[in-house]
């Protein structure tokens, strides 16, 4: 029988290690020709790069970056209260890409910085009937709750190895509702298996199984 892999849910980086299972995020600009033939990738509009593309275009952007079976996620894509881009044009095209979604029935992953009230209420308003994964989560517990509330799930990366009051978090959050990530960071998934599976005091072997029945629940 063979292995259980370890999942990275969302990298920025390309990796052929046999024992991973990743999901690559693919940028505008970036093409696939970089990635293995079966490499799963995500792709969608970044609030950082709405104004990248002309916003009568975007419908057709959509359709295309969905039609290839390897991608298998629409992320990431959100709302970032931090960037110039006006959030109400943000909301246009993120909704945009949650009704693509809906249509073609892939979970997305979702970034959102300073935009928890904004993103709850779309969520509410624009389900798609398919899994949103909140990536990088490093916010209070309160929120994680009402994310779970949600539906969501919740993916952890590097910050999880020395930020205590989220290790505090992640202890709360049940294992059928975790994933994890290496992101943009040069680390091996593998050290955040470790350290999650030590916060929440049970053998890798275990998490790694269940966050295998989460990714394949979802994706």
């Amino acid at each position: 029988m063979a292995s259980i892999p370890y999942i990275d849910i969302h990298t920025h980086q390309v990796d052929s290690d046999p024992e991973i299972l990743s999901i690559f995020n693919m940028n505008i600009g970036e093409s696939k020709i970089e990635l293995n033939k079966d490499q799963a990738y995500s792709k969608g509009i970044h609030p950082w790069d709405i104004e990248k593309l002309e916003i009568d275009s975007i419908d057709n952007y959509l359709e295309v970056l969905t039609a290839d079976k390897n991608n298998i996620a629409i992320g990431e894509i959100g709302l970032d209260k931090l960037m110039d881009t006006d959030i109400s044009i943000q909301e246009k095209v993120f909704i945009a890409q949650l009704q693509m979604a809906k249509l073609k029935q892939k979970p997305v992953i979702i970034h959102c910085v300073k935009s928890q009230e904004e993103l709850l209420r779309i969520k509410q308003e624009n389900d798609t009937g398919t899994a949103w994964v909140f990536h990088g989560y490093n916010k209070s517990l309160q929120l994680a709750k009402d994310l779970l509330k949600f539906g969501f799930f919740l993916s952890f990366g590097e910050n999880l190895l020395r930020n205590e009051k989220l290790q505090s978090v992640f202890r709360e959050i049940p294992l059928e509702k975790i994933f994890l990530e290496t992101d943009d960071k040069q680390i091996d998934i593998r050290k955040i298996y470790q350290k999650a599976a030590e916060i929440k005091g049970i053998d890798i072997e275990v998490l790694k199984k269940q966050i295998l029945l989460n990714y394949l629940k979802c994706f």
